[in-house]
């Protein structure tokens, strides 16, 4: 499994994850201007690697499990949008990285 789609409550992506060549987890998404009057704007998170245990162990999952199979069963279960605010709120520890043209 080399990259994942996690889905929101409406079934829709919100973010895509892989893994990095140093094994952190990098978890991204771009929105697409739908009008001149917006901009793209893109997002990623990277999370290190001694955090993947501690997002089994608050899904209630095997953190035995490759991260990105964990993801996978978080994004089946409909706990996608819930993972996102994780990240956003920091609840996850992770670097963010912007840009918004």
């Amino acid at each position: 499994m080399s990259k994942i789609t996690i889905v929101g409550d409406d079934g829709n992506p919100i973010l895509y994850a892989c893994l990095t060549s140093e094994g952190k987890l990098r978890l991204e998404f771009e929105y697409f201007a739908r009008d001149e009057n917006e901009g793209d704007y893109e997002f990623n998170h990277t999370v290190k690697p001694e955090e993947f245990p501690k997002i089994a162990e608050r899904f209630d999952l095997d953190p035995a499990l490759l991260i990105l199979e964990n993801l996978n069963q978080i994004s089946l279960s409909g706990r996608g949008q819930e993972f996102k605010d994780l990240l956003a709120n920091k609840d996850i520890p992770n670097e963010f990285w912007s840009w918004l043209s």
